[in-house]
């Protein structure tokens, strides 16, 4: 049995680590018909994307009511946003779908670069 190197070792788990932070990208955003006062008192989501009235998107992260103003953190800085400035409030959901193919992608490349490195080290293994 072929001896593998400790370098090896944490080179896939990096990889590993690496390929997992890609899972929250499969989501989408999901517009809601709800006036953003009340889904984010109702559903108090973790973050939310908004178009203002001037077509300007922008994603607000922890986002509040306070008085008639949307406040939220966004690149670093606390912003406000008056409710009645907001055109479209979108929440992220997950996407099942995406993350399958991702997986699916995933483990075929495992396989794809398992079977080459079998074929092409010097143990007998039949190809």
């Amino acid at each position: 049995m072929a001896k593998i190197e400790p370098g090896i070792t944490r080179k896939r788990l990096t990889a590993l680590v690496l390929l997992l932070t890609y899972l929250p990208a499969c989501s989408t955003w999901r517009v809601e018909n709800v006036p953003p006062a009340q889904l984010v008192q109702s559903e108090a989501p973790s973050e939310v994307r908004i178009t203002r009235a001037d077509s300007s998107t922008l994603v607000l992260g922890f986002p509040r009511v306070v008085g008639d103003s949307l406040l939220g953190r966004a690149g670093g800085a606390q912003l406000g946003i008056q409710v009645t400035d907001v055109r479209v409030i979108a929440t992220r959901h997950g996407d099942a779908g995406k993350t399958a193919l991702l997986v699916l992608g995933v483990l075929g490349a495992v396989i794809a670069v398992a079977a080459v490195a079998a074929c092409t080290s010097s143990q007998p293994y039949v190809c």
